[in-house]
């Protein structure tokens, strides 16, 4: 059939206006969530002077995470200011040094993932402490490498040594001091830090030049590991604050407890759902161009000022001192300032963060270019204050958008962005341009664009900061509300719980504030129009999509955010729609496949048992799957579902392109399953099969809930079940 022009036009016309209405109805979704200043936790309220705030939670969780920095710069700053003697003396070349520092750095950063998972199941002050002493007796041993390769291992373990700073020391922080405290806080701690900073070059230079000829760097090492060791025992001695406990007191004026036993936070959902937070994502974006430029930048001004300037290991210690010594006067200030930004605006607080940052790069390059030693050290001292302070007050910042529970994995996603997007490819070029133009073009080359991209992207997310936190807010007054819900009388834990859920592809929303429970025992079928978005919510509570805002429980535990397989464990278990068996194999071998995580014996129980409820999949269970009929096939990926024995059973188009003699049986199984007391959430896209086995109906429509109520109710509303046969609202 042919379409005429004006056909055409007239589709145009409907497809934009109706993306239109979608984009209205998307702004007006972030418009309802920003709440007012006043009902932000840590904005409009009174300062907390600093004294306050130690006096009211200690001093010494602030003083052990100031020291473990201000010992761990001494390693750092070893392999830099000493690259050259390193060099000569393993035999190696110069980029071999920069890349076995910079993979250092790398593992540093990646090592925090895992640490962050450990952070998140266990006291944070064992972890610290076991991280300390591994570092600690790394750095030793590094006194003792002979070769480049051993050199190259003691690097990684160091790294990896330290990754605990970011998912634990950071958090650890924010759940001791209060919100309105913390940049100074932070700033605080990254001033002890920068006391290593400013200390560690001058130490490993003079510890170096009196050692033992071109063997003095490694005396650097042992000194090191010597002043760590004290810092392994006291990090046993911190104290382990609630999680989001401050939050909790800003927002709803009490602490609350756990409403259950959640399952692990899995890593790669956690990383999903961070990356959906519209400031965190453009700031992650800004540290990915930063890593460019910055992370390979210490090494290379080291060699300029070897080659270059001829500085021998305690001149450059000397100078490397100075650059650093005005940031511990600027910290503070800074600090204080991102406080009271804050509490005023906190997007103004962001944007300080990336105005900082774009101009450290710009005062570092125009430092790297001037004719003396006199005229480089004061510059590149500014732009050094310039970074260590946006770096001091980052966590901080950042902390407000993030909800508590992901606050670990967010400081580990941080250095992934830093290292793997940006740092490991930056050293690459740099080492690069350097070998063919010298370390001042190669520098200027990357760290000016870098860090004025990095820094722009930052301050330009400041502009969801309001909505970001109000997102917070948000989820925290839900926990509340489900905890005196269910602790006022003796209210029913529903099976299934969906709460505010949001789900995007991308920037297309498709799911708006879903919300709906599932008792235990009920059938809910999910109807709608096509492309209303039932199959994808089905995906969002088995964990195959991760949603940008929304709670998912099941039987009260928070399942937000782990992953499909610790769900499937947990009970939920879902019938993908369409082909859900492997064709190739057998029926029993299909059923085996199901079975894989059950011991034999196990599996061999559950295969039986399964096998009784379907007789045609028992008398074909040797013949392969593609050779069963469309509905013998559906049998198929029920029965595979069933030996999990879920608690949830989801079920996506059970009866889709099957002759009705067929939907027949496959409904008298589920209503077996139904007599039985088997929870199930289906999707169906007949409502006469839906609500001849359902309890109740959820009806959506363009992503948002219309009808939430028994079946027979739903049977009555005429204009809802026209849409669901004419796929489009009735009149």
């Amino acid at each position: 059939m042919s379409t005429t022009p004006g056909d055409a036009s007239e589709l145009a016309r409907t497809v934009l206006e109706e993306e239109s209405r979608r984009h209205t109805r998307q702004h007006e979704r972030s418009a309802e969530v920003v709440l007012p200043d006043d009902l932000l936790p840590g904005v409009g309220g009174a300062e907390i002077p600093l004294r306050e705030a130690l006096q009211r939670e200690g001093v010494r969780t602030a003083l052990i995470v100031g020291l473990l920095g201000f010992v761990g710069e001494f390693d750092n700053t070893a392999v830099s200011v000493l690259a050259p003697e390193i060099q000569k003396n393993l035999g190696i070349s110069q980029g071999a040094v920069v890349v076995l520092g910079v993979m250092s750095t790398a593992m540093f950063l990646l090592g925090a993932a895992p640490i962050s998972t450990l952070a998140d199941r266990y006291p944070r002050k064992w972890v610290a402490a076991a991280s300390v002493a591994f570092w600690t007796l790394v750095v030793f041993s590094t006194a003792f490498v002979r070769n480049g390769f051993q050199f190259f291992l003691v690097r990684l373990a160091a790294g990896l040594g330290h990754s605990y700073q970011l998912p634990v020391n950071g958090p650890l922080l924010i759940d001791t001091y209060p919100i309105e405290a913390r940049s100074r806080i932070f700033a605080l701690t990254g001033a002890l830090t920068m006391v290593g900073i400013a200390v560690s070059p001058v130490f490993a230079g003079t510890v170096a030049s009196i050692g033992d000829g071109t063997d003095g760097w490694r005396l650097v090492f042992l000194m090191t590991a010597v002043l760590a060791l004290p810092l392994v025992f006291a990090s046993l001695t911190l104290r382990e604050p609630k999680r989001g406990r401050h939050e909790m007191q800003a927002v709803l004026g009490t602490e609350i407890e756990s409403l259950g036993t959640e399952l692990p936070i899995s890593l790669s959902v956690a990383f999903e759902r961070l990356r959906k937070i519209r400031s965190f994502s453009y700031f992650l974006t800004g540290m990915a161009a930063l890593g460019f430029g910055l992370i390979s930048s210490g090494y290379f001004v080291n060699f300029y000022f070897d080659k270059e300037l001829g500085l021998d290991a305690l001149e450059r210690g000397l100078v490397g001192s100075l650059t650093f010594i005005p940031a511990l006067f600027v910290i503070p200030i800074v600090g204080a300032r991102a406080d009271a930004r804050f509490r005023k605006s906190p997007p103004a607080a962001m944007v300080l963060v990336g105005a900082l940052i774009a101009g450290f790069g710009a005062v570092f390059t125009l430092g790297l270019w001037m004719p003396t030693l006199w005229l480089i050290v004061p510059l590149l001292a500014a732009a050094n204050a310039m970074s260590r302070a946006a770096f001091a007050i980052l966590p901080a910042v950042i902390s407000t958008i993030i909800p508590y529970r992901l606050r670990s994995r967010g400081s580990a996603l941080v250095g992934v962005y830093i290292l793997l997007v940006g740092g490991l490819g930056g050293a690459i070029l740099t080492s690069l341009f350097s070998n063919a133009w010298g370390e001042r073009p190669a520098l200027t080359a990357m760290m000016l664009p870098s860090t004025a991209l990095g820094g722009t992207l930052i301050a330009m997310g400041a502009r969801h900061v309001r909505r970001d936190i109000s997102l917070v807010v948000e989820e925290l007054r839900e926990e509340q509300e489900e905890h005196t819900r269910l602790k006022a009388t003796d209210a029913e834990v529903p099976m299934l719980q969906v709460r505010n859920l949001d789900f995007s592809y991308g920037m297309v929303q498709v799911l708006f504030d879903v919300e709906f429970e599932v008792r235990s025992g009920e059938v809910l079928a999910l109807l709608g129009t096509n492309g209303a978005g039932k199959s994808t919510l089905l995906r969002a509570i088995a964990g195959l999509g991760v949603p940008e805002r929304g709670v998912v429980r099941l039987e009260g535990r928070t399942i937000t955010y782990a992953d499909p397989e610790a769900r499937a464990r947990a009970g939920i278990v879902m019938v993908q729609g369409g082909s859900a068996t492997f064709g190739a194999l057998s029926v029993a071998e299909n059923l085996a496949m199901a079975c894989f995580r059950y011991p034999p014996r196990d599996a061999d129980q559950r295969i039986e048992r399964v096998l009784g409820q379907f007789a045609i999949l028992a008398e074909r269970r040797r013949d392969r799957a593609d050779l069963l009929s469309g509905g013998q096939q559906q049998m198929l990926a029920l029965a595979m579902a069933l030996v999990h024995e879920p608690n949830v059973l989801l079920i996506d188009e059970l009866s889709l392109g099957l002759a009705p003699v067929v939907v027949q049986e496959l409904l008298a199984i589920v209503q077996q399953l139904r007599d039985r007391g088997q929870t199930m959430l289906i999707v169906e896209q007949s409502i006469n099969v839906a609500l001849s086995i359902a309890d109740r109906a959820v009806f959506l429509e363009k992503g948002e809930i219309r009808f939430v109520g028994p079946a027979e109710q739903l049977r009555s509303r005429d204009d809802l079940a026209r849409a669901v046969f004419l796929g489009h609202e009735g009149g």
